[in-house]
């Protein structure tokens, strides 16, 4: 054989030894997979300012109460927790804005989104991007199964129609009127709930509709007093104190019905007095729950009164400590959605302020709602 091609067999033979030892070697001293480490960072997208404030407002300081709890104990598996807040004054557009800051910006992997319309509004996004969204203001069907990457722990919507038409039949009343925000859906799905109720009943209802911007309700309540309603169920935010003055200024009686938002000090202000007895549904915490008391006591150290509206504050809280406790040190190397999303299906009579939560295989975790009263501007259990 020729010298030449001799010397280059060899140098080949060479070359594939000296690879195949460098290959050994590269995989015998491969680095093991690298954990996630650095801040955990969750998300609050909720009206802090405008006429829907009091739905966000409390529960983002019950959150920031949570959340330092998780820090003062270390964080979780010695991450830190960081929290990232955001204003959308419940609405929707705005929450896309919020929503799509925190994922770019803040890396953020689990957002609660307190605005209803809001959660449809980014659902879509969040399924395509991993992130988990967690309603901790309302929980029904639509929302807990909008996506598979959408829970809810919070007051479930039905069960304020059933608590306002349960009262209003049990008074001997069988005739309302209904005016409702078309701001979203969600109002309009309580009116829904509560027709169908009055109807199952023996009752009928009068329905009309207004956009969150009137300011000017006049004509809708001639047209309800026109049909002589024994009840107006107003299903809204802050603007019903305005329909509650403007239908008593038009000599409308009746008794008033509505969502726990009368509790606002807005809505009450704009009412001029007309809000008290309103009949409304409402939850309030277990007087026995030491874990709600102590949440109190420190919500009130903060920010000077105790919350407006527990149903706000209490399941935000929860929300928050069920993923610090139990969710994310099970998955805090690894924070996945189908990991997390695993976690929290698991979730079962958590001992939370709100109660005992336990997450349905639809995704929710409802909280019942009750008709309450409003006494001397506070609220009182029937």
């Amino acid at each position: 054989m020729n010298k030449n091609i001799k010397l280059v067999l060899i140098l080949i033979a060479v070359i594939i030894v000296i690879g195949a030892i460098w290959s050994w070697k590269s995989q015998g001293s491969a680095p093991a997979p690298q954990k996630e480490s650095g801040p955990i960072t969750i998300g609050y997208i909720g009206p802090l300012t405008g006429p829907s404030a009091v739905l966000g407002m409390d529960a983002a300081k019950a959150v920031e109460i949570a959340v330092k709890e998780a820090n003062d104990k270390g964080g979780v598996n010695g991450r830190e927790v960081k929290l990232v807040i955001e204003d959308d004054q419940y609405l929707s557009a705005k929450t896309i804005s919020a929503y799509e800051k925190m994922v770019s910006l803040d890396k953020a992997k689990i957002i609660l989104v307190a605005t209803y319309g809001g959660v449809f509004a980014v659902a879509d996004r969040a399924q395509k991007d991993g992130i988990i969204i967690i309603d901790p203001l309302d929980c029904n069907k639509d929302v807990a199964m909008a996506k598979k990457n959408v829970f809810c722990i919070a007051t479930e919507t039905e069960s304020i129609a059933y608590a306002l038409a349960d009262n209003l039949i049990s008074q001997g009343k069988n005739k309302a009127g209904v005016m409702f925000s078309t701001k979203d859906n969600f109002m309009s799905l309580v009116k829904d709930a509560f027709e169908k109720r009055m109807e199952e009943k023996g009752g009928t209802v009068i329905v009309d509709n207004y956009s969150y911007t009137d300011t000017d309700f006049k004509t809708s309540l001639l047209k309800i007093k026109a049909e002589n309603p024994q009840a107006l169920v107003i299903l809204g935010h802050d603007e019903q104190g305005i329909i509650m003055k403007q239908a008593r200024d038009l000599g409308l009686k009746v008794p008033f019905l509505t969502t726990g938002t009368i509790t606002s000090p807005g809505a009450q202000s704009a009412a001029k007095g007309a809000a008290e007895g309103t009949v409304f549904a409402f939850w309030g915490p277990d007087q026995d729950n030491t874990a709600s008391k102590t949440l109190i006591d420190k919500f009130s150290q903060l920010v000077g009164r105790p919350p407006i509206f527990p149903l706000t504050t209490h399941p935000a809280y929860d929300t928050i400590k069920i993923l610090t406790d139990k969710i994310l040190p099970a998955v805090a190397d690894n924070m996945t959605a189908n990991a997390i999303n695993k976690e929290l299906l698991q979730v079962q009579n958590y001992k939370g302020v709100s109660g005992n939560i336990s997450i349905q295989k639809d995704g929710g975790a409802r909280i019942i709602e009750s008709a309450w009263k409003l006494v001397d501007g506070q609220p009182v259990k029937i």
